[in-house]
């Protein structure tokens, strides 16, 4: 079934920016060199290091402060931590695909011209391993201590795995969470795989895990305050 450019969806750090942006392009691949010799009948090439980059175009947003494009795209442009993207292109939903790149700005690029909105074009690399996962839940509020529906991958894996945690929205007294990515063998069991740490605020976090990955995978979340609300993306990538 054909899927409709408009239903895209991105988290970049602790925002949401679909709503900003006009295309996005996330590229998995790897540096391949030319290893041809006389010998040989045939081009051979040998796979070197990933490549995995995003460009994002969009519109300009002149709003400042925490939490806003405008502080997000500037303070990133000079950092060096990697910061969560996950883009889902069918929309953020339990289950469906996702792109998950720990990503570092490469280039940011702002231009004006007469009598025009003022785009931006954000380039970003691998500040860590990327590549295609799923979306453990939707993009949602979060209110009490639960778990996700378990996602089945028809088989374990053996080579770890990448987790996302987007947290765009927080309200309530004292609001804190910890989501925990569990792994069972039999969608029965479950076991720890890795932990977020505690969150009280909007942002996002990173987990990487080692070894083996269950067969089935969920994330579990605990949830205190009053009235504690989390708007929460969480998505997961097997290496």
């Amino acid at each position: 079934m054909p899927v409709f450019s408009n239903a895209t969806t991105i988290a970049y750090d602790e925002l949401a920016i679909a709503a900003y942006v006009r295309s996005v392009a996330p590229t998995l691949g790897f540096q391949m060199y030319d290893s041809t010799t006389l010998a040989d009948s045939s081009l051979n090439y040998e796979a070197g290091l990933r490549e995995n980059t995003v460009t994002i175009e969009g519109l300009f947003d002149s709003a400042t402060g925490a939490g806003t494009l405008f502080a997000d795209l500037t303070e990133n442009a000079g950092s060096d931590t990697a910061k969560a993207t996950t883009i889902a292109p069918a929309g953020f939903s339990a289950g469906g695909a996702a792109y998950l790149l720990p990503a570092k700005t490469v280039n940011l690029a702002v231009s004006s011209s007469v009598s025009d909105l003022v785009p931006f074009t954000l380039t970003l690399g691998a500040g860590g391993n990327g590549g295609y996962g799923i979306c453990l839940t939707a993009l949602a509020a979060l209110t009490a201590t639960g778990n996700s529906t378990s996602q089945d991958n028809g088989a374990s894996s053996s080579s770890g795995a990448l987790a996302h945690l987007h947290i765009t929205a927080v309200s309530g007294t004292t609001p804190s969470m910890t989501v925990t990515i569990e792994h069972s063998t039999n969608d029965s069991t479950w076991s720890t795989l890795g932990s977020f740490s505690p969150a009280t605020a909007i942002g996002s976090q990173i987990l990487t895990v080692s070894g083996t990955v269950n067969r089935y995978v969920r994330a579990a979340y605990t949830i205190s305050g009053t009235t504690p609300s989390f708007t929460t993306l969480i998505a997961l990538e097997r290496f």
